[in-house]
């Protein structure tokens, strides 16, 4: 049997995990003098209300290498295979612990894969990864046809608040000032490994009708979906605009998780699809 190994960032719950047969390595971050472990003892909802009362912003710590050992190892000596995935390698070193891990292990029986993006279009790979497992595919060609499906894959988002973007160092102060003056929001999307904006609008449902026009060539075969950063209502609406506009149903994916959270802050809300 093929076991998928992933990490917290593609905002699968513990339930979920439990129930789909995944394992997931929790990340963590550092909320003032407090280490957590994401969705063990922090969950979307708590990481927001500490972000709006938080003195410093949170600081997130990648998945090293003996995590990855201790939980790669056991199951391929229990006679299993495995396809480990993790957030993209051009937004956290992650996946360099990862494949040191695999080399080091050293089997015909594991590979390991850079998702090259992050959050719900993580999560879109993830479940596509399981139904390819469920047909029955070898660990070389589930290996194969993920990675066609991960080029494939986009995500497009809007950004509400450019202050944690500031704060992270992914947005000069300069600029944000003047963003946040004019009450410009950021379109982004992750292109290359890496988060970039790839355009903005004054206003947010200018913005998030500017994000209408990106979508194209949609895989409705394939999962879908839509999320939000502490926002459901802002979600809902984004969702209801998709389908009058564009007739696509897209699915819920719920919060965005406290590790790509940090950054993009609360208010956020995009889509995540394959194309043909």
């Amino acid at each position: 049997m093929i076991k998928l190994v992933v990490d917290s960032t593609c905002e699968l719950s513990i339930e979920e995990v439990e129930k789909l047969g995944i394992v997931l390595i929790p990340m963590k971050v550092t909320i003032d003098d407090d280490e957590y472990l994401v969705g063990v003892n922090l969950t979307s909802e708590a990481f927001y209300e500490k972000l709006s009362t938080c003195k410093n912003l949170p600081k997130t710590t990648q998945i090293n290498y003996v995590e990855y050992m201790d939980a790669i190892k056991p199951i391929i000596d229990g006679g299993d295979e495995v396809l480990a995935m993790c957030l993209s390698s051009g937004i956290s070193g992650t996946f360099n612990s990862l494949r040191m891990a695999c080399e080091d292990i050293n089997s015909p029986h594991v590979r390991c894969l850079d998702s090259q993006t992050a959050s719900f279009a993580f999560k879109a790979l993830v479940y596509e990864a399981l139904k390819l497992i469920e047909r029955g595919l070898t660990l070389d060609e589930l290996e194969k046809e993920v990675e066609r499906l991960r080029d494939k894959l986009k995500i497009f988002a809007v950004i509400d608040n450019v202050k944690y973007l500031i704060k992270g160092g992914r947005l000069s102060l300069a600029k944000g000032m003047v963003a946040t003056a004019l009450n410009i929001k950021p379109i982004v999307t992750v292109k290359n490994k890496v988060v970039e904006m790839i355009g903005k609008a004054v206003g947010f449902s200018l913005a998030m009708k500017n994000i209408f026009k990106l979508i194209t060539n949609v895989d409705t075969t394939k999962e879908m979906y839509y999320a939000h950063s502490n926002d459901e209502e802002k979600a809902e609406k984004f969702h209801d605009m998709i389908l009058q506009t564009l007739g696509l149903d897209f699915k819920p994916s719920g919060s965005i998780g406290p590790i790509i959270g940090t950054h993009v802050g609360p208010g956020c809300v995009g889509v995540a699809y394959f194309e043909k």
